[in-house]
């Protein structure tokens, strides 16, 4: 039992075996809060439209504000890890604030109160994702593996967490509050696992950059092809506005279905999680702009079906090729820009691409949110239009990449 906990086999992405180990741990700690945020965010728009007498515009400018500061907090950590050489005490303060979100969730009277709870989970998870990233960094040899497996975890967890919200609401009905409280377990349970297993020392992840000091004008030292990935990245998030928005496009298609749309959404982590399995065994020997190429591409036909859903299908359809894009190019990113950041300034790497994106987000939900008249005009229903803009940005990042291999060899 203590070996399938610690998956030795599954995840030997270290030479150093106390490596393994906290990569393990760390894994499973994303699958505990990738379990907790799926029982949340499958019924959060329908709580916030149905029970709280919210809209899709109130729902878009929530996603679109908590999302941009959990990457600001994300900015906020990987500047800090790089200047004082720490990252696991981020990582606790992360993981105990993701406990009181939950909390504060279940027990929200008001939307006011639903942007309160959620901007303390998405800071907490800023929190939590940057020293996580960078601790993969440092102690993984085979990068693209160890990203994809990374996010292999927290999509089961996800999975888990849906079916678990699946087999509540057709028990019980929809009771939002019972089971926002109830997401409270995994994420107690991910702070006990960090606080007993990963007890890596933290001073050892910068041993080998412990006399460099961080400097703002390290930044120029990004190399250029660094660069590229970040606008390659910035257009595709004008895509990756929040999944939400796929829940009330599926809602206005198929009113008849609501109690079925947590397991729609299992479809999207099931097709994700294979696929970041697939792309996380390959990953280290192919170009990886080609990866996020293939990627961008399966999201353009997501948004395809977004744009004409009709039916049960149809529906269906967007969820599995948004989650075969995930499970493509969500490892695939961050292990590109481990190998491209320098050794001393991984964090600041990661900061960086949290920052921008993080902005670029913000903008996206808000503009997803806003834009149903777009749909109209063009003879489509509302919530049709956070896909047609989608799909135009999704063109111009495939083109951008097209042209980035043509042009020139990559290290990637």
């Amino acid at each position: 039992m203590w070996r399938i906990l610690k998956l030795k086999n599954f995840f030997a992405v270290s030479s150093d075996e106390r490596g393994n180990d906290v990569v393990s741990w760390l894994c499973w700690m994303h699958f505990a809060w990738g379990m907790a945020s799926s029982m949340i965010f499958s019924l959060l728009p329908l709580f916030i439209v149905d029970e709280l007498g919210g809209s899709s515009r109130s729902f878009g400018m929530l996603e679109g504000a908590v999302i941009f500061l959990s990457f600001m907090a994300k900015l906020f950590a990987g500047f800090i890890m790089d200047i004082f050489k720490k990252k696991l005490p981020m990582l606790r303060t992360g993981a105990i604030l993701t406990v009181l979100s939950k909390f504060f969730l279940a027990c929200a009277p008001s939307v006011f109160f639903v942007f309160i709870a959620k901007s303390i989970d998405r800071f907490a998870k800023g929190l939590r994702q940057a020293p996580s990233d960078a601790v993969l960094a440092e102690l993984a040899t085979k990068k693209g593996l160890a990203y994809s497996l990374r996010y292999m975890m927290n999509l089961s967890g996800f999975l888990t967490g849906s079916i678990i919200t699946s087999t509540i609401v057709a028990v019980i009905g929809k009771n939002f509050r019972l089971i926002f409280a109830l997401a409270v377990i995994p994420t107690i349970t991910a702070v006990y696992m960090l606080k007993t297993k990963v007890n890596y020392d933290d001073e050892k992840l910068y041993q080998k950059t412990a006399k460099h000091r961080w400097n703002i004008k390290d930044i120029s030292l990004m190399p250029r092809e660094y660069w590229k990935l970040i606008t390659v990245v910035t257009l595709l998030m004008f895509n990756r506005f929040s999944e939400g928005f796929i829940t009330l496009r599926a809602r206005e298609v198929l009113p008849d279905h609501v109690s079925s749309l947590p397991i729609f959404m299992s479809c999207y982590e099931i097709f994700a999680l294979c696929f970041a399995l697939f792309i996380g065994k390959i990953a280290d020997k192919v170009d990886k702009r080609k990866i996020m190429l293939f990627g961008i591409g399966l999201l353009f036909i997501a948004d395809t079906f977004g744009i004409t859903a009709h039916n049960v299908p149809t529906t269906i359809a967007i969820y599995i090729f948004a989650g075969l894009h995930i499970g493509a190019t969500q490892g695939c990113i961050a292990s590109m820009l481990a190998k491209l950041a320098p050794p001393n300034l991984v964090g600041t790497a990661f900061a960086l691409y949290y920052g921008i994106d993080g902005a670029v987000l913000f903008c996206a939900n808000n503009l997803a949110g806003s834009s149903s008249g777009l749909a109209k005009f063009l003879g489509f229903q509302g919530t049709a239009s956070p896909f047609i803009i989608g799909a135009m940005f999704s063109s111009f990042a495939m083109v951008y990449i097209a042209l980035w291999l043509k042009r020139e060899k990559s290290p990637l």
